[in-house]
């Protein structure tokens, strides 16, 4: 049976937080607080947690600012909340609701739906077997786990402050890169402006009396090198525009099979590739549009680096806790001096190349939270490994 918390008067004297045996639920949502607070949203079916969780976090501040406790009492309120409330910084998020499982369907609408990557959801539970810890943390994006029983209100203000700085250097973190990304796409248009400017006058000069070869030489390495600028500019705005889009339930193997597919296109004049693909049809959530991005990338560092015709293995490794990507090449390798270097801006190996392929590929993985490893041995080389944490569509696990 589920548990809910009594108010006893020894409370304020007391560090404890007392368990009881469950009654009917009551109460209906209630929000209070000013613009200025930490919103902390109590998500719970019973009054008497919020009133517990109210009373500890009353005086509580961090940085100067008060928090605000906002509460709902079902799975549905909370979620029309972070609707209404996006800048919510902490979530208290009870599992057993109106359902077995309706924290968990709100913890998942808030990263997978509302793409609230920001809020740090604190899931409280009275019945741990509903939702396994290692389970629920890895596979919902869950910040903290505490049982109710475990939860004096010291340790609940600890929590809760810890949560709070998270938030706070995330969002610190977030605005910071918006400010990059403002930066880049101004700056790539104002060299992309000038491109166009250095490309059609050395055009108007080829045409009007650039017939010698000298000359014809330099204004072909002008526009050669304009049109290179141009294609490393083009570049800098797809790194810089590079945002998380709707994580959808993706059958791997499609997902794979258009990204190969994409490259078979373009080396189709010039002898193809040789694939051998190990991939189970494995759902994942992702976003398909992004994840074919970085996956197009790796291929074509392969197909760049690979002599004759470019032989790549691709094995997909699913689990019950993660998916793992290989991709191994048999291309010229990376020299130990250059690796400390793959995933810097402009860094590139190619004669042509912009350097910007790995930052993609980083980037994608940064906002799902993959992990990629790159291992290479110069003459023999790469393996790229990707790391996509599983989260099910239907429940934990599968």
């Amino acid at each position: 049976m589920k548990q809910k918390i009594l108010l006893p008067n020894r409370l304020l004297m007391s560090d404890e937080l007392v368990f009881a045996n469950e009654s009917e639920s009551s109460g209906s949502g209630e929000l209070r607080g000013t613009s200025g607070d930490w919103k902390v949203l109590i998500v719970d079916d019973q009054s008497d947690v919020h009133k517990v969780t109210r009373l500890v976090l009353d005086d509580f501040a961090f940085e100067g600012r008060k928090v605000t406790c906002m509460s709902a009492y079902s799975g549905e309120e909370a979620k029309k909340i972070m609707q209404e409330h996006p800048d919510v910084a902490v979530m208290l998020l009870d599992v057993v609701m109106e359902t077995n499982r309706a924290g968990l369907e709100v913890a998942r609408y808030v990263r997978a739906v509302a793409k609230n990557q920001f809020v740090r959801i604190i899931l409280r539970t009275g019945e741990p077997g509903e939702a396994p810890e290692r389970e629920v943390v890895t596979g919902l994006d869950i910040n903290d786990y505490r049982q109710k029983t475990e939860l004096t209100s010291d340790r609940l203000v600890t929590a809760v402050t810890t949560a709070i700085r998270s938030y706070r250097d995330l969002k610190m973190i977030n605005d910071a890169r918006r400010g990059l990304h403002l930066l880049a796409m101004s700056v790539a248009h104002q060299i992309r402006n000038r491109t166009i400017a250095i490309a059609g006058f050395a055009n108007i000069i080829k045409r009007k009396g650039g017939n010698s070869p000298e000359t014809s030489d330099y204004l072909g390495t002008i526009l050669e090198e304009s049109s290179r600028l141009e294609h490393m500019v083009n570049d800098v705005t797809k790194y810089a525009s590079i945002s998380l889009g709707e994580m959808q339930p993706s059958d791997i193997r499609e997902l794979i099979e258009t990204a190969t597919n994409a490259i078979d296109t373009k080396q189709a004049d010039l002898g193809g590739v040789v694939w051998e693909v190990l991939c189970p049809n494995q759902m994942v959530m992702v976003d398909p549009e992004l994840f074919i991005k970085a996956f197009e990338a790796i291929l074509q560092n392969s197909v760049d680096f690979s002599e004759g015709v470019p032989q790549i293995k691709i094995r997909v490794a699913p689990s019950r806790m993660i998916c793992a990507i290989e991709v191994q090449d048999s291309g010229t390798g990376i020299n130990e001096d250059d690796m400390p270097h793959i995933y810097d801006p402009f860094f590139s190996l190619k004669p042509k190349g912009s350097g910007m392929g790995l930052c993609i590929v980083r980037k994608v993985a940064m906002e799902h939270q993959w992990d990629v490893h790159i291992d290479s041995t110069p003459g023999e080389g790469t393996l790229v490994e990707i790391i996509i944490p599983r989260r099910d569509l239907t429940g934990m696990g599968s």
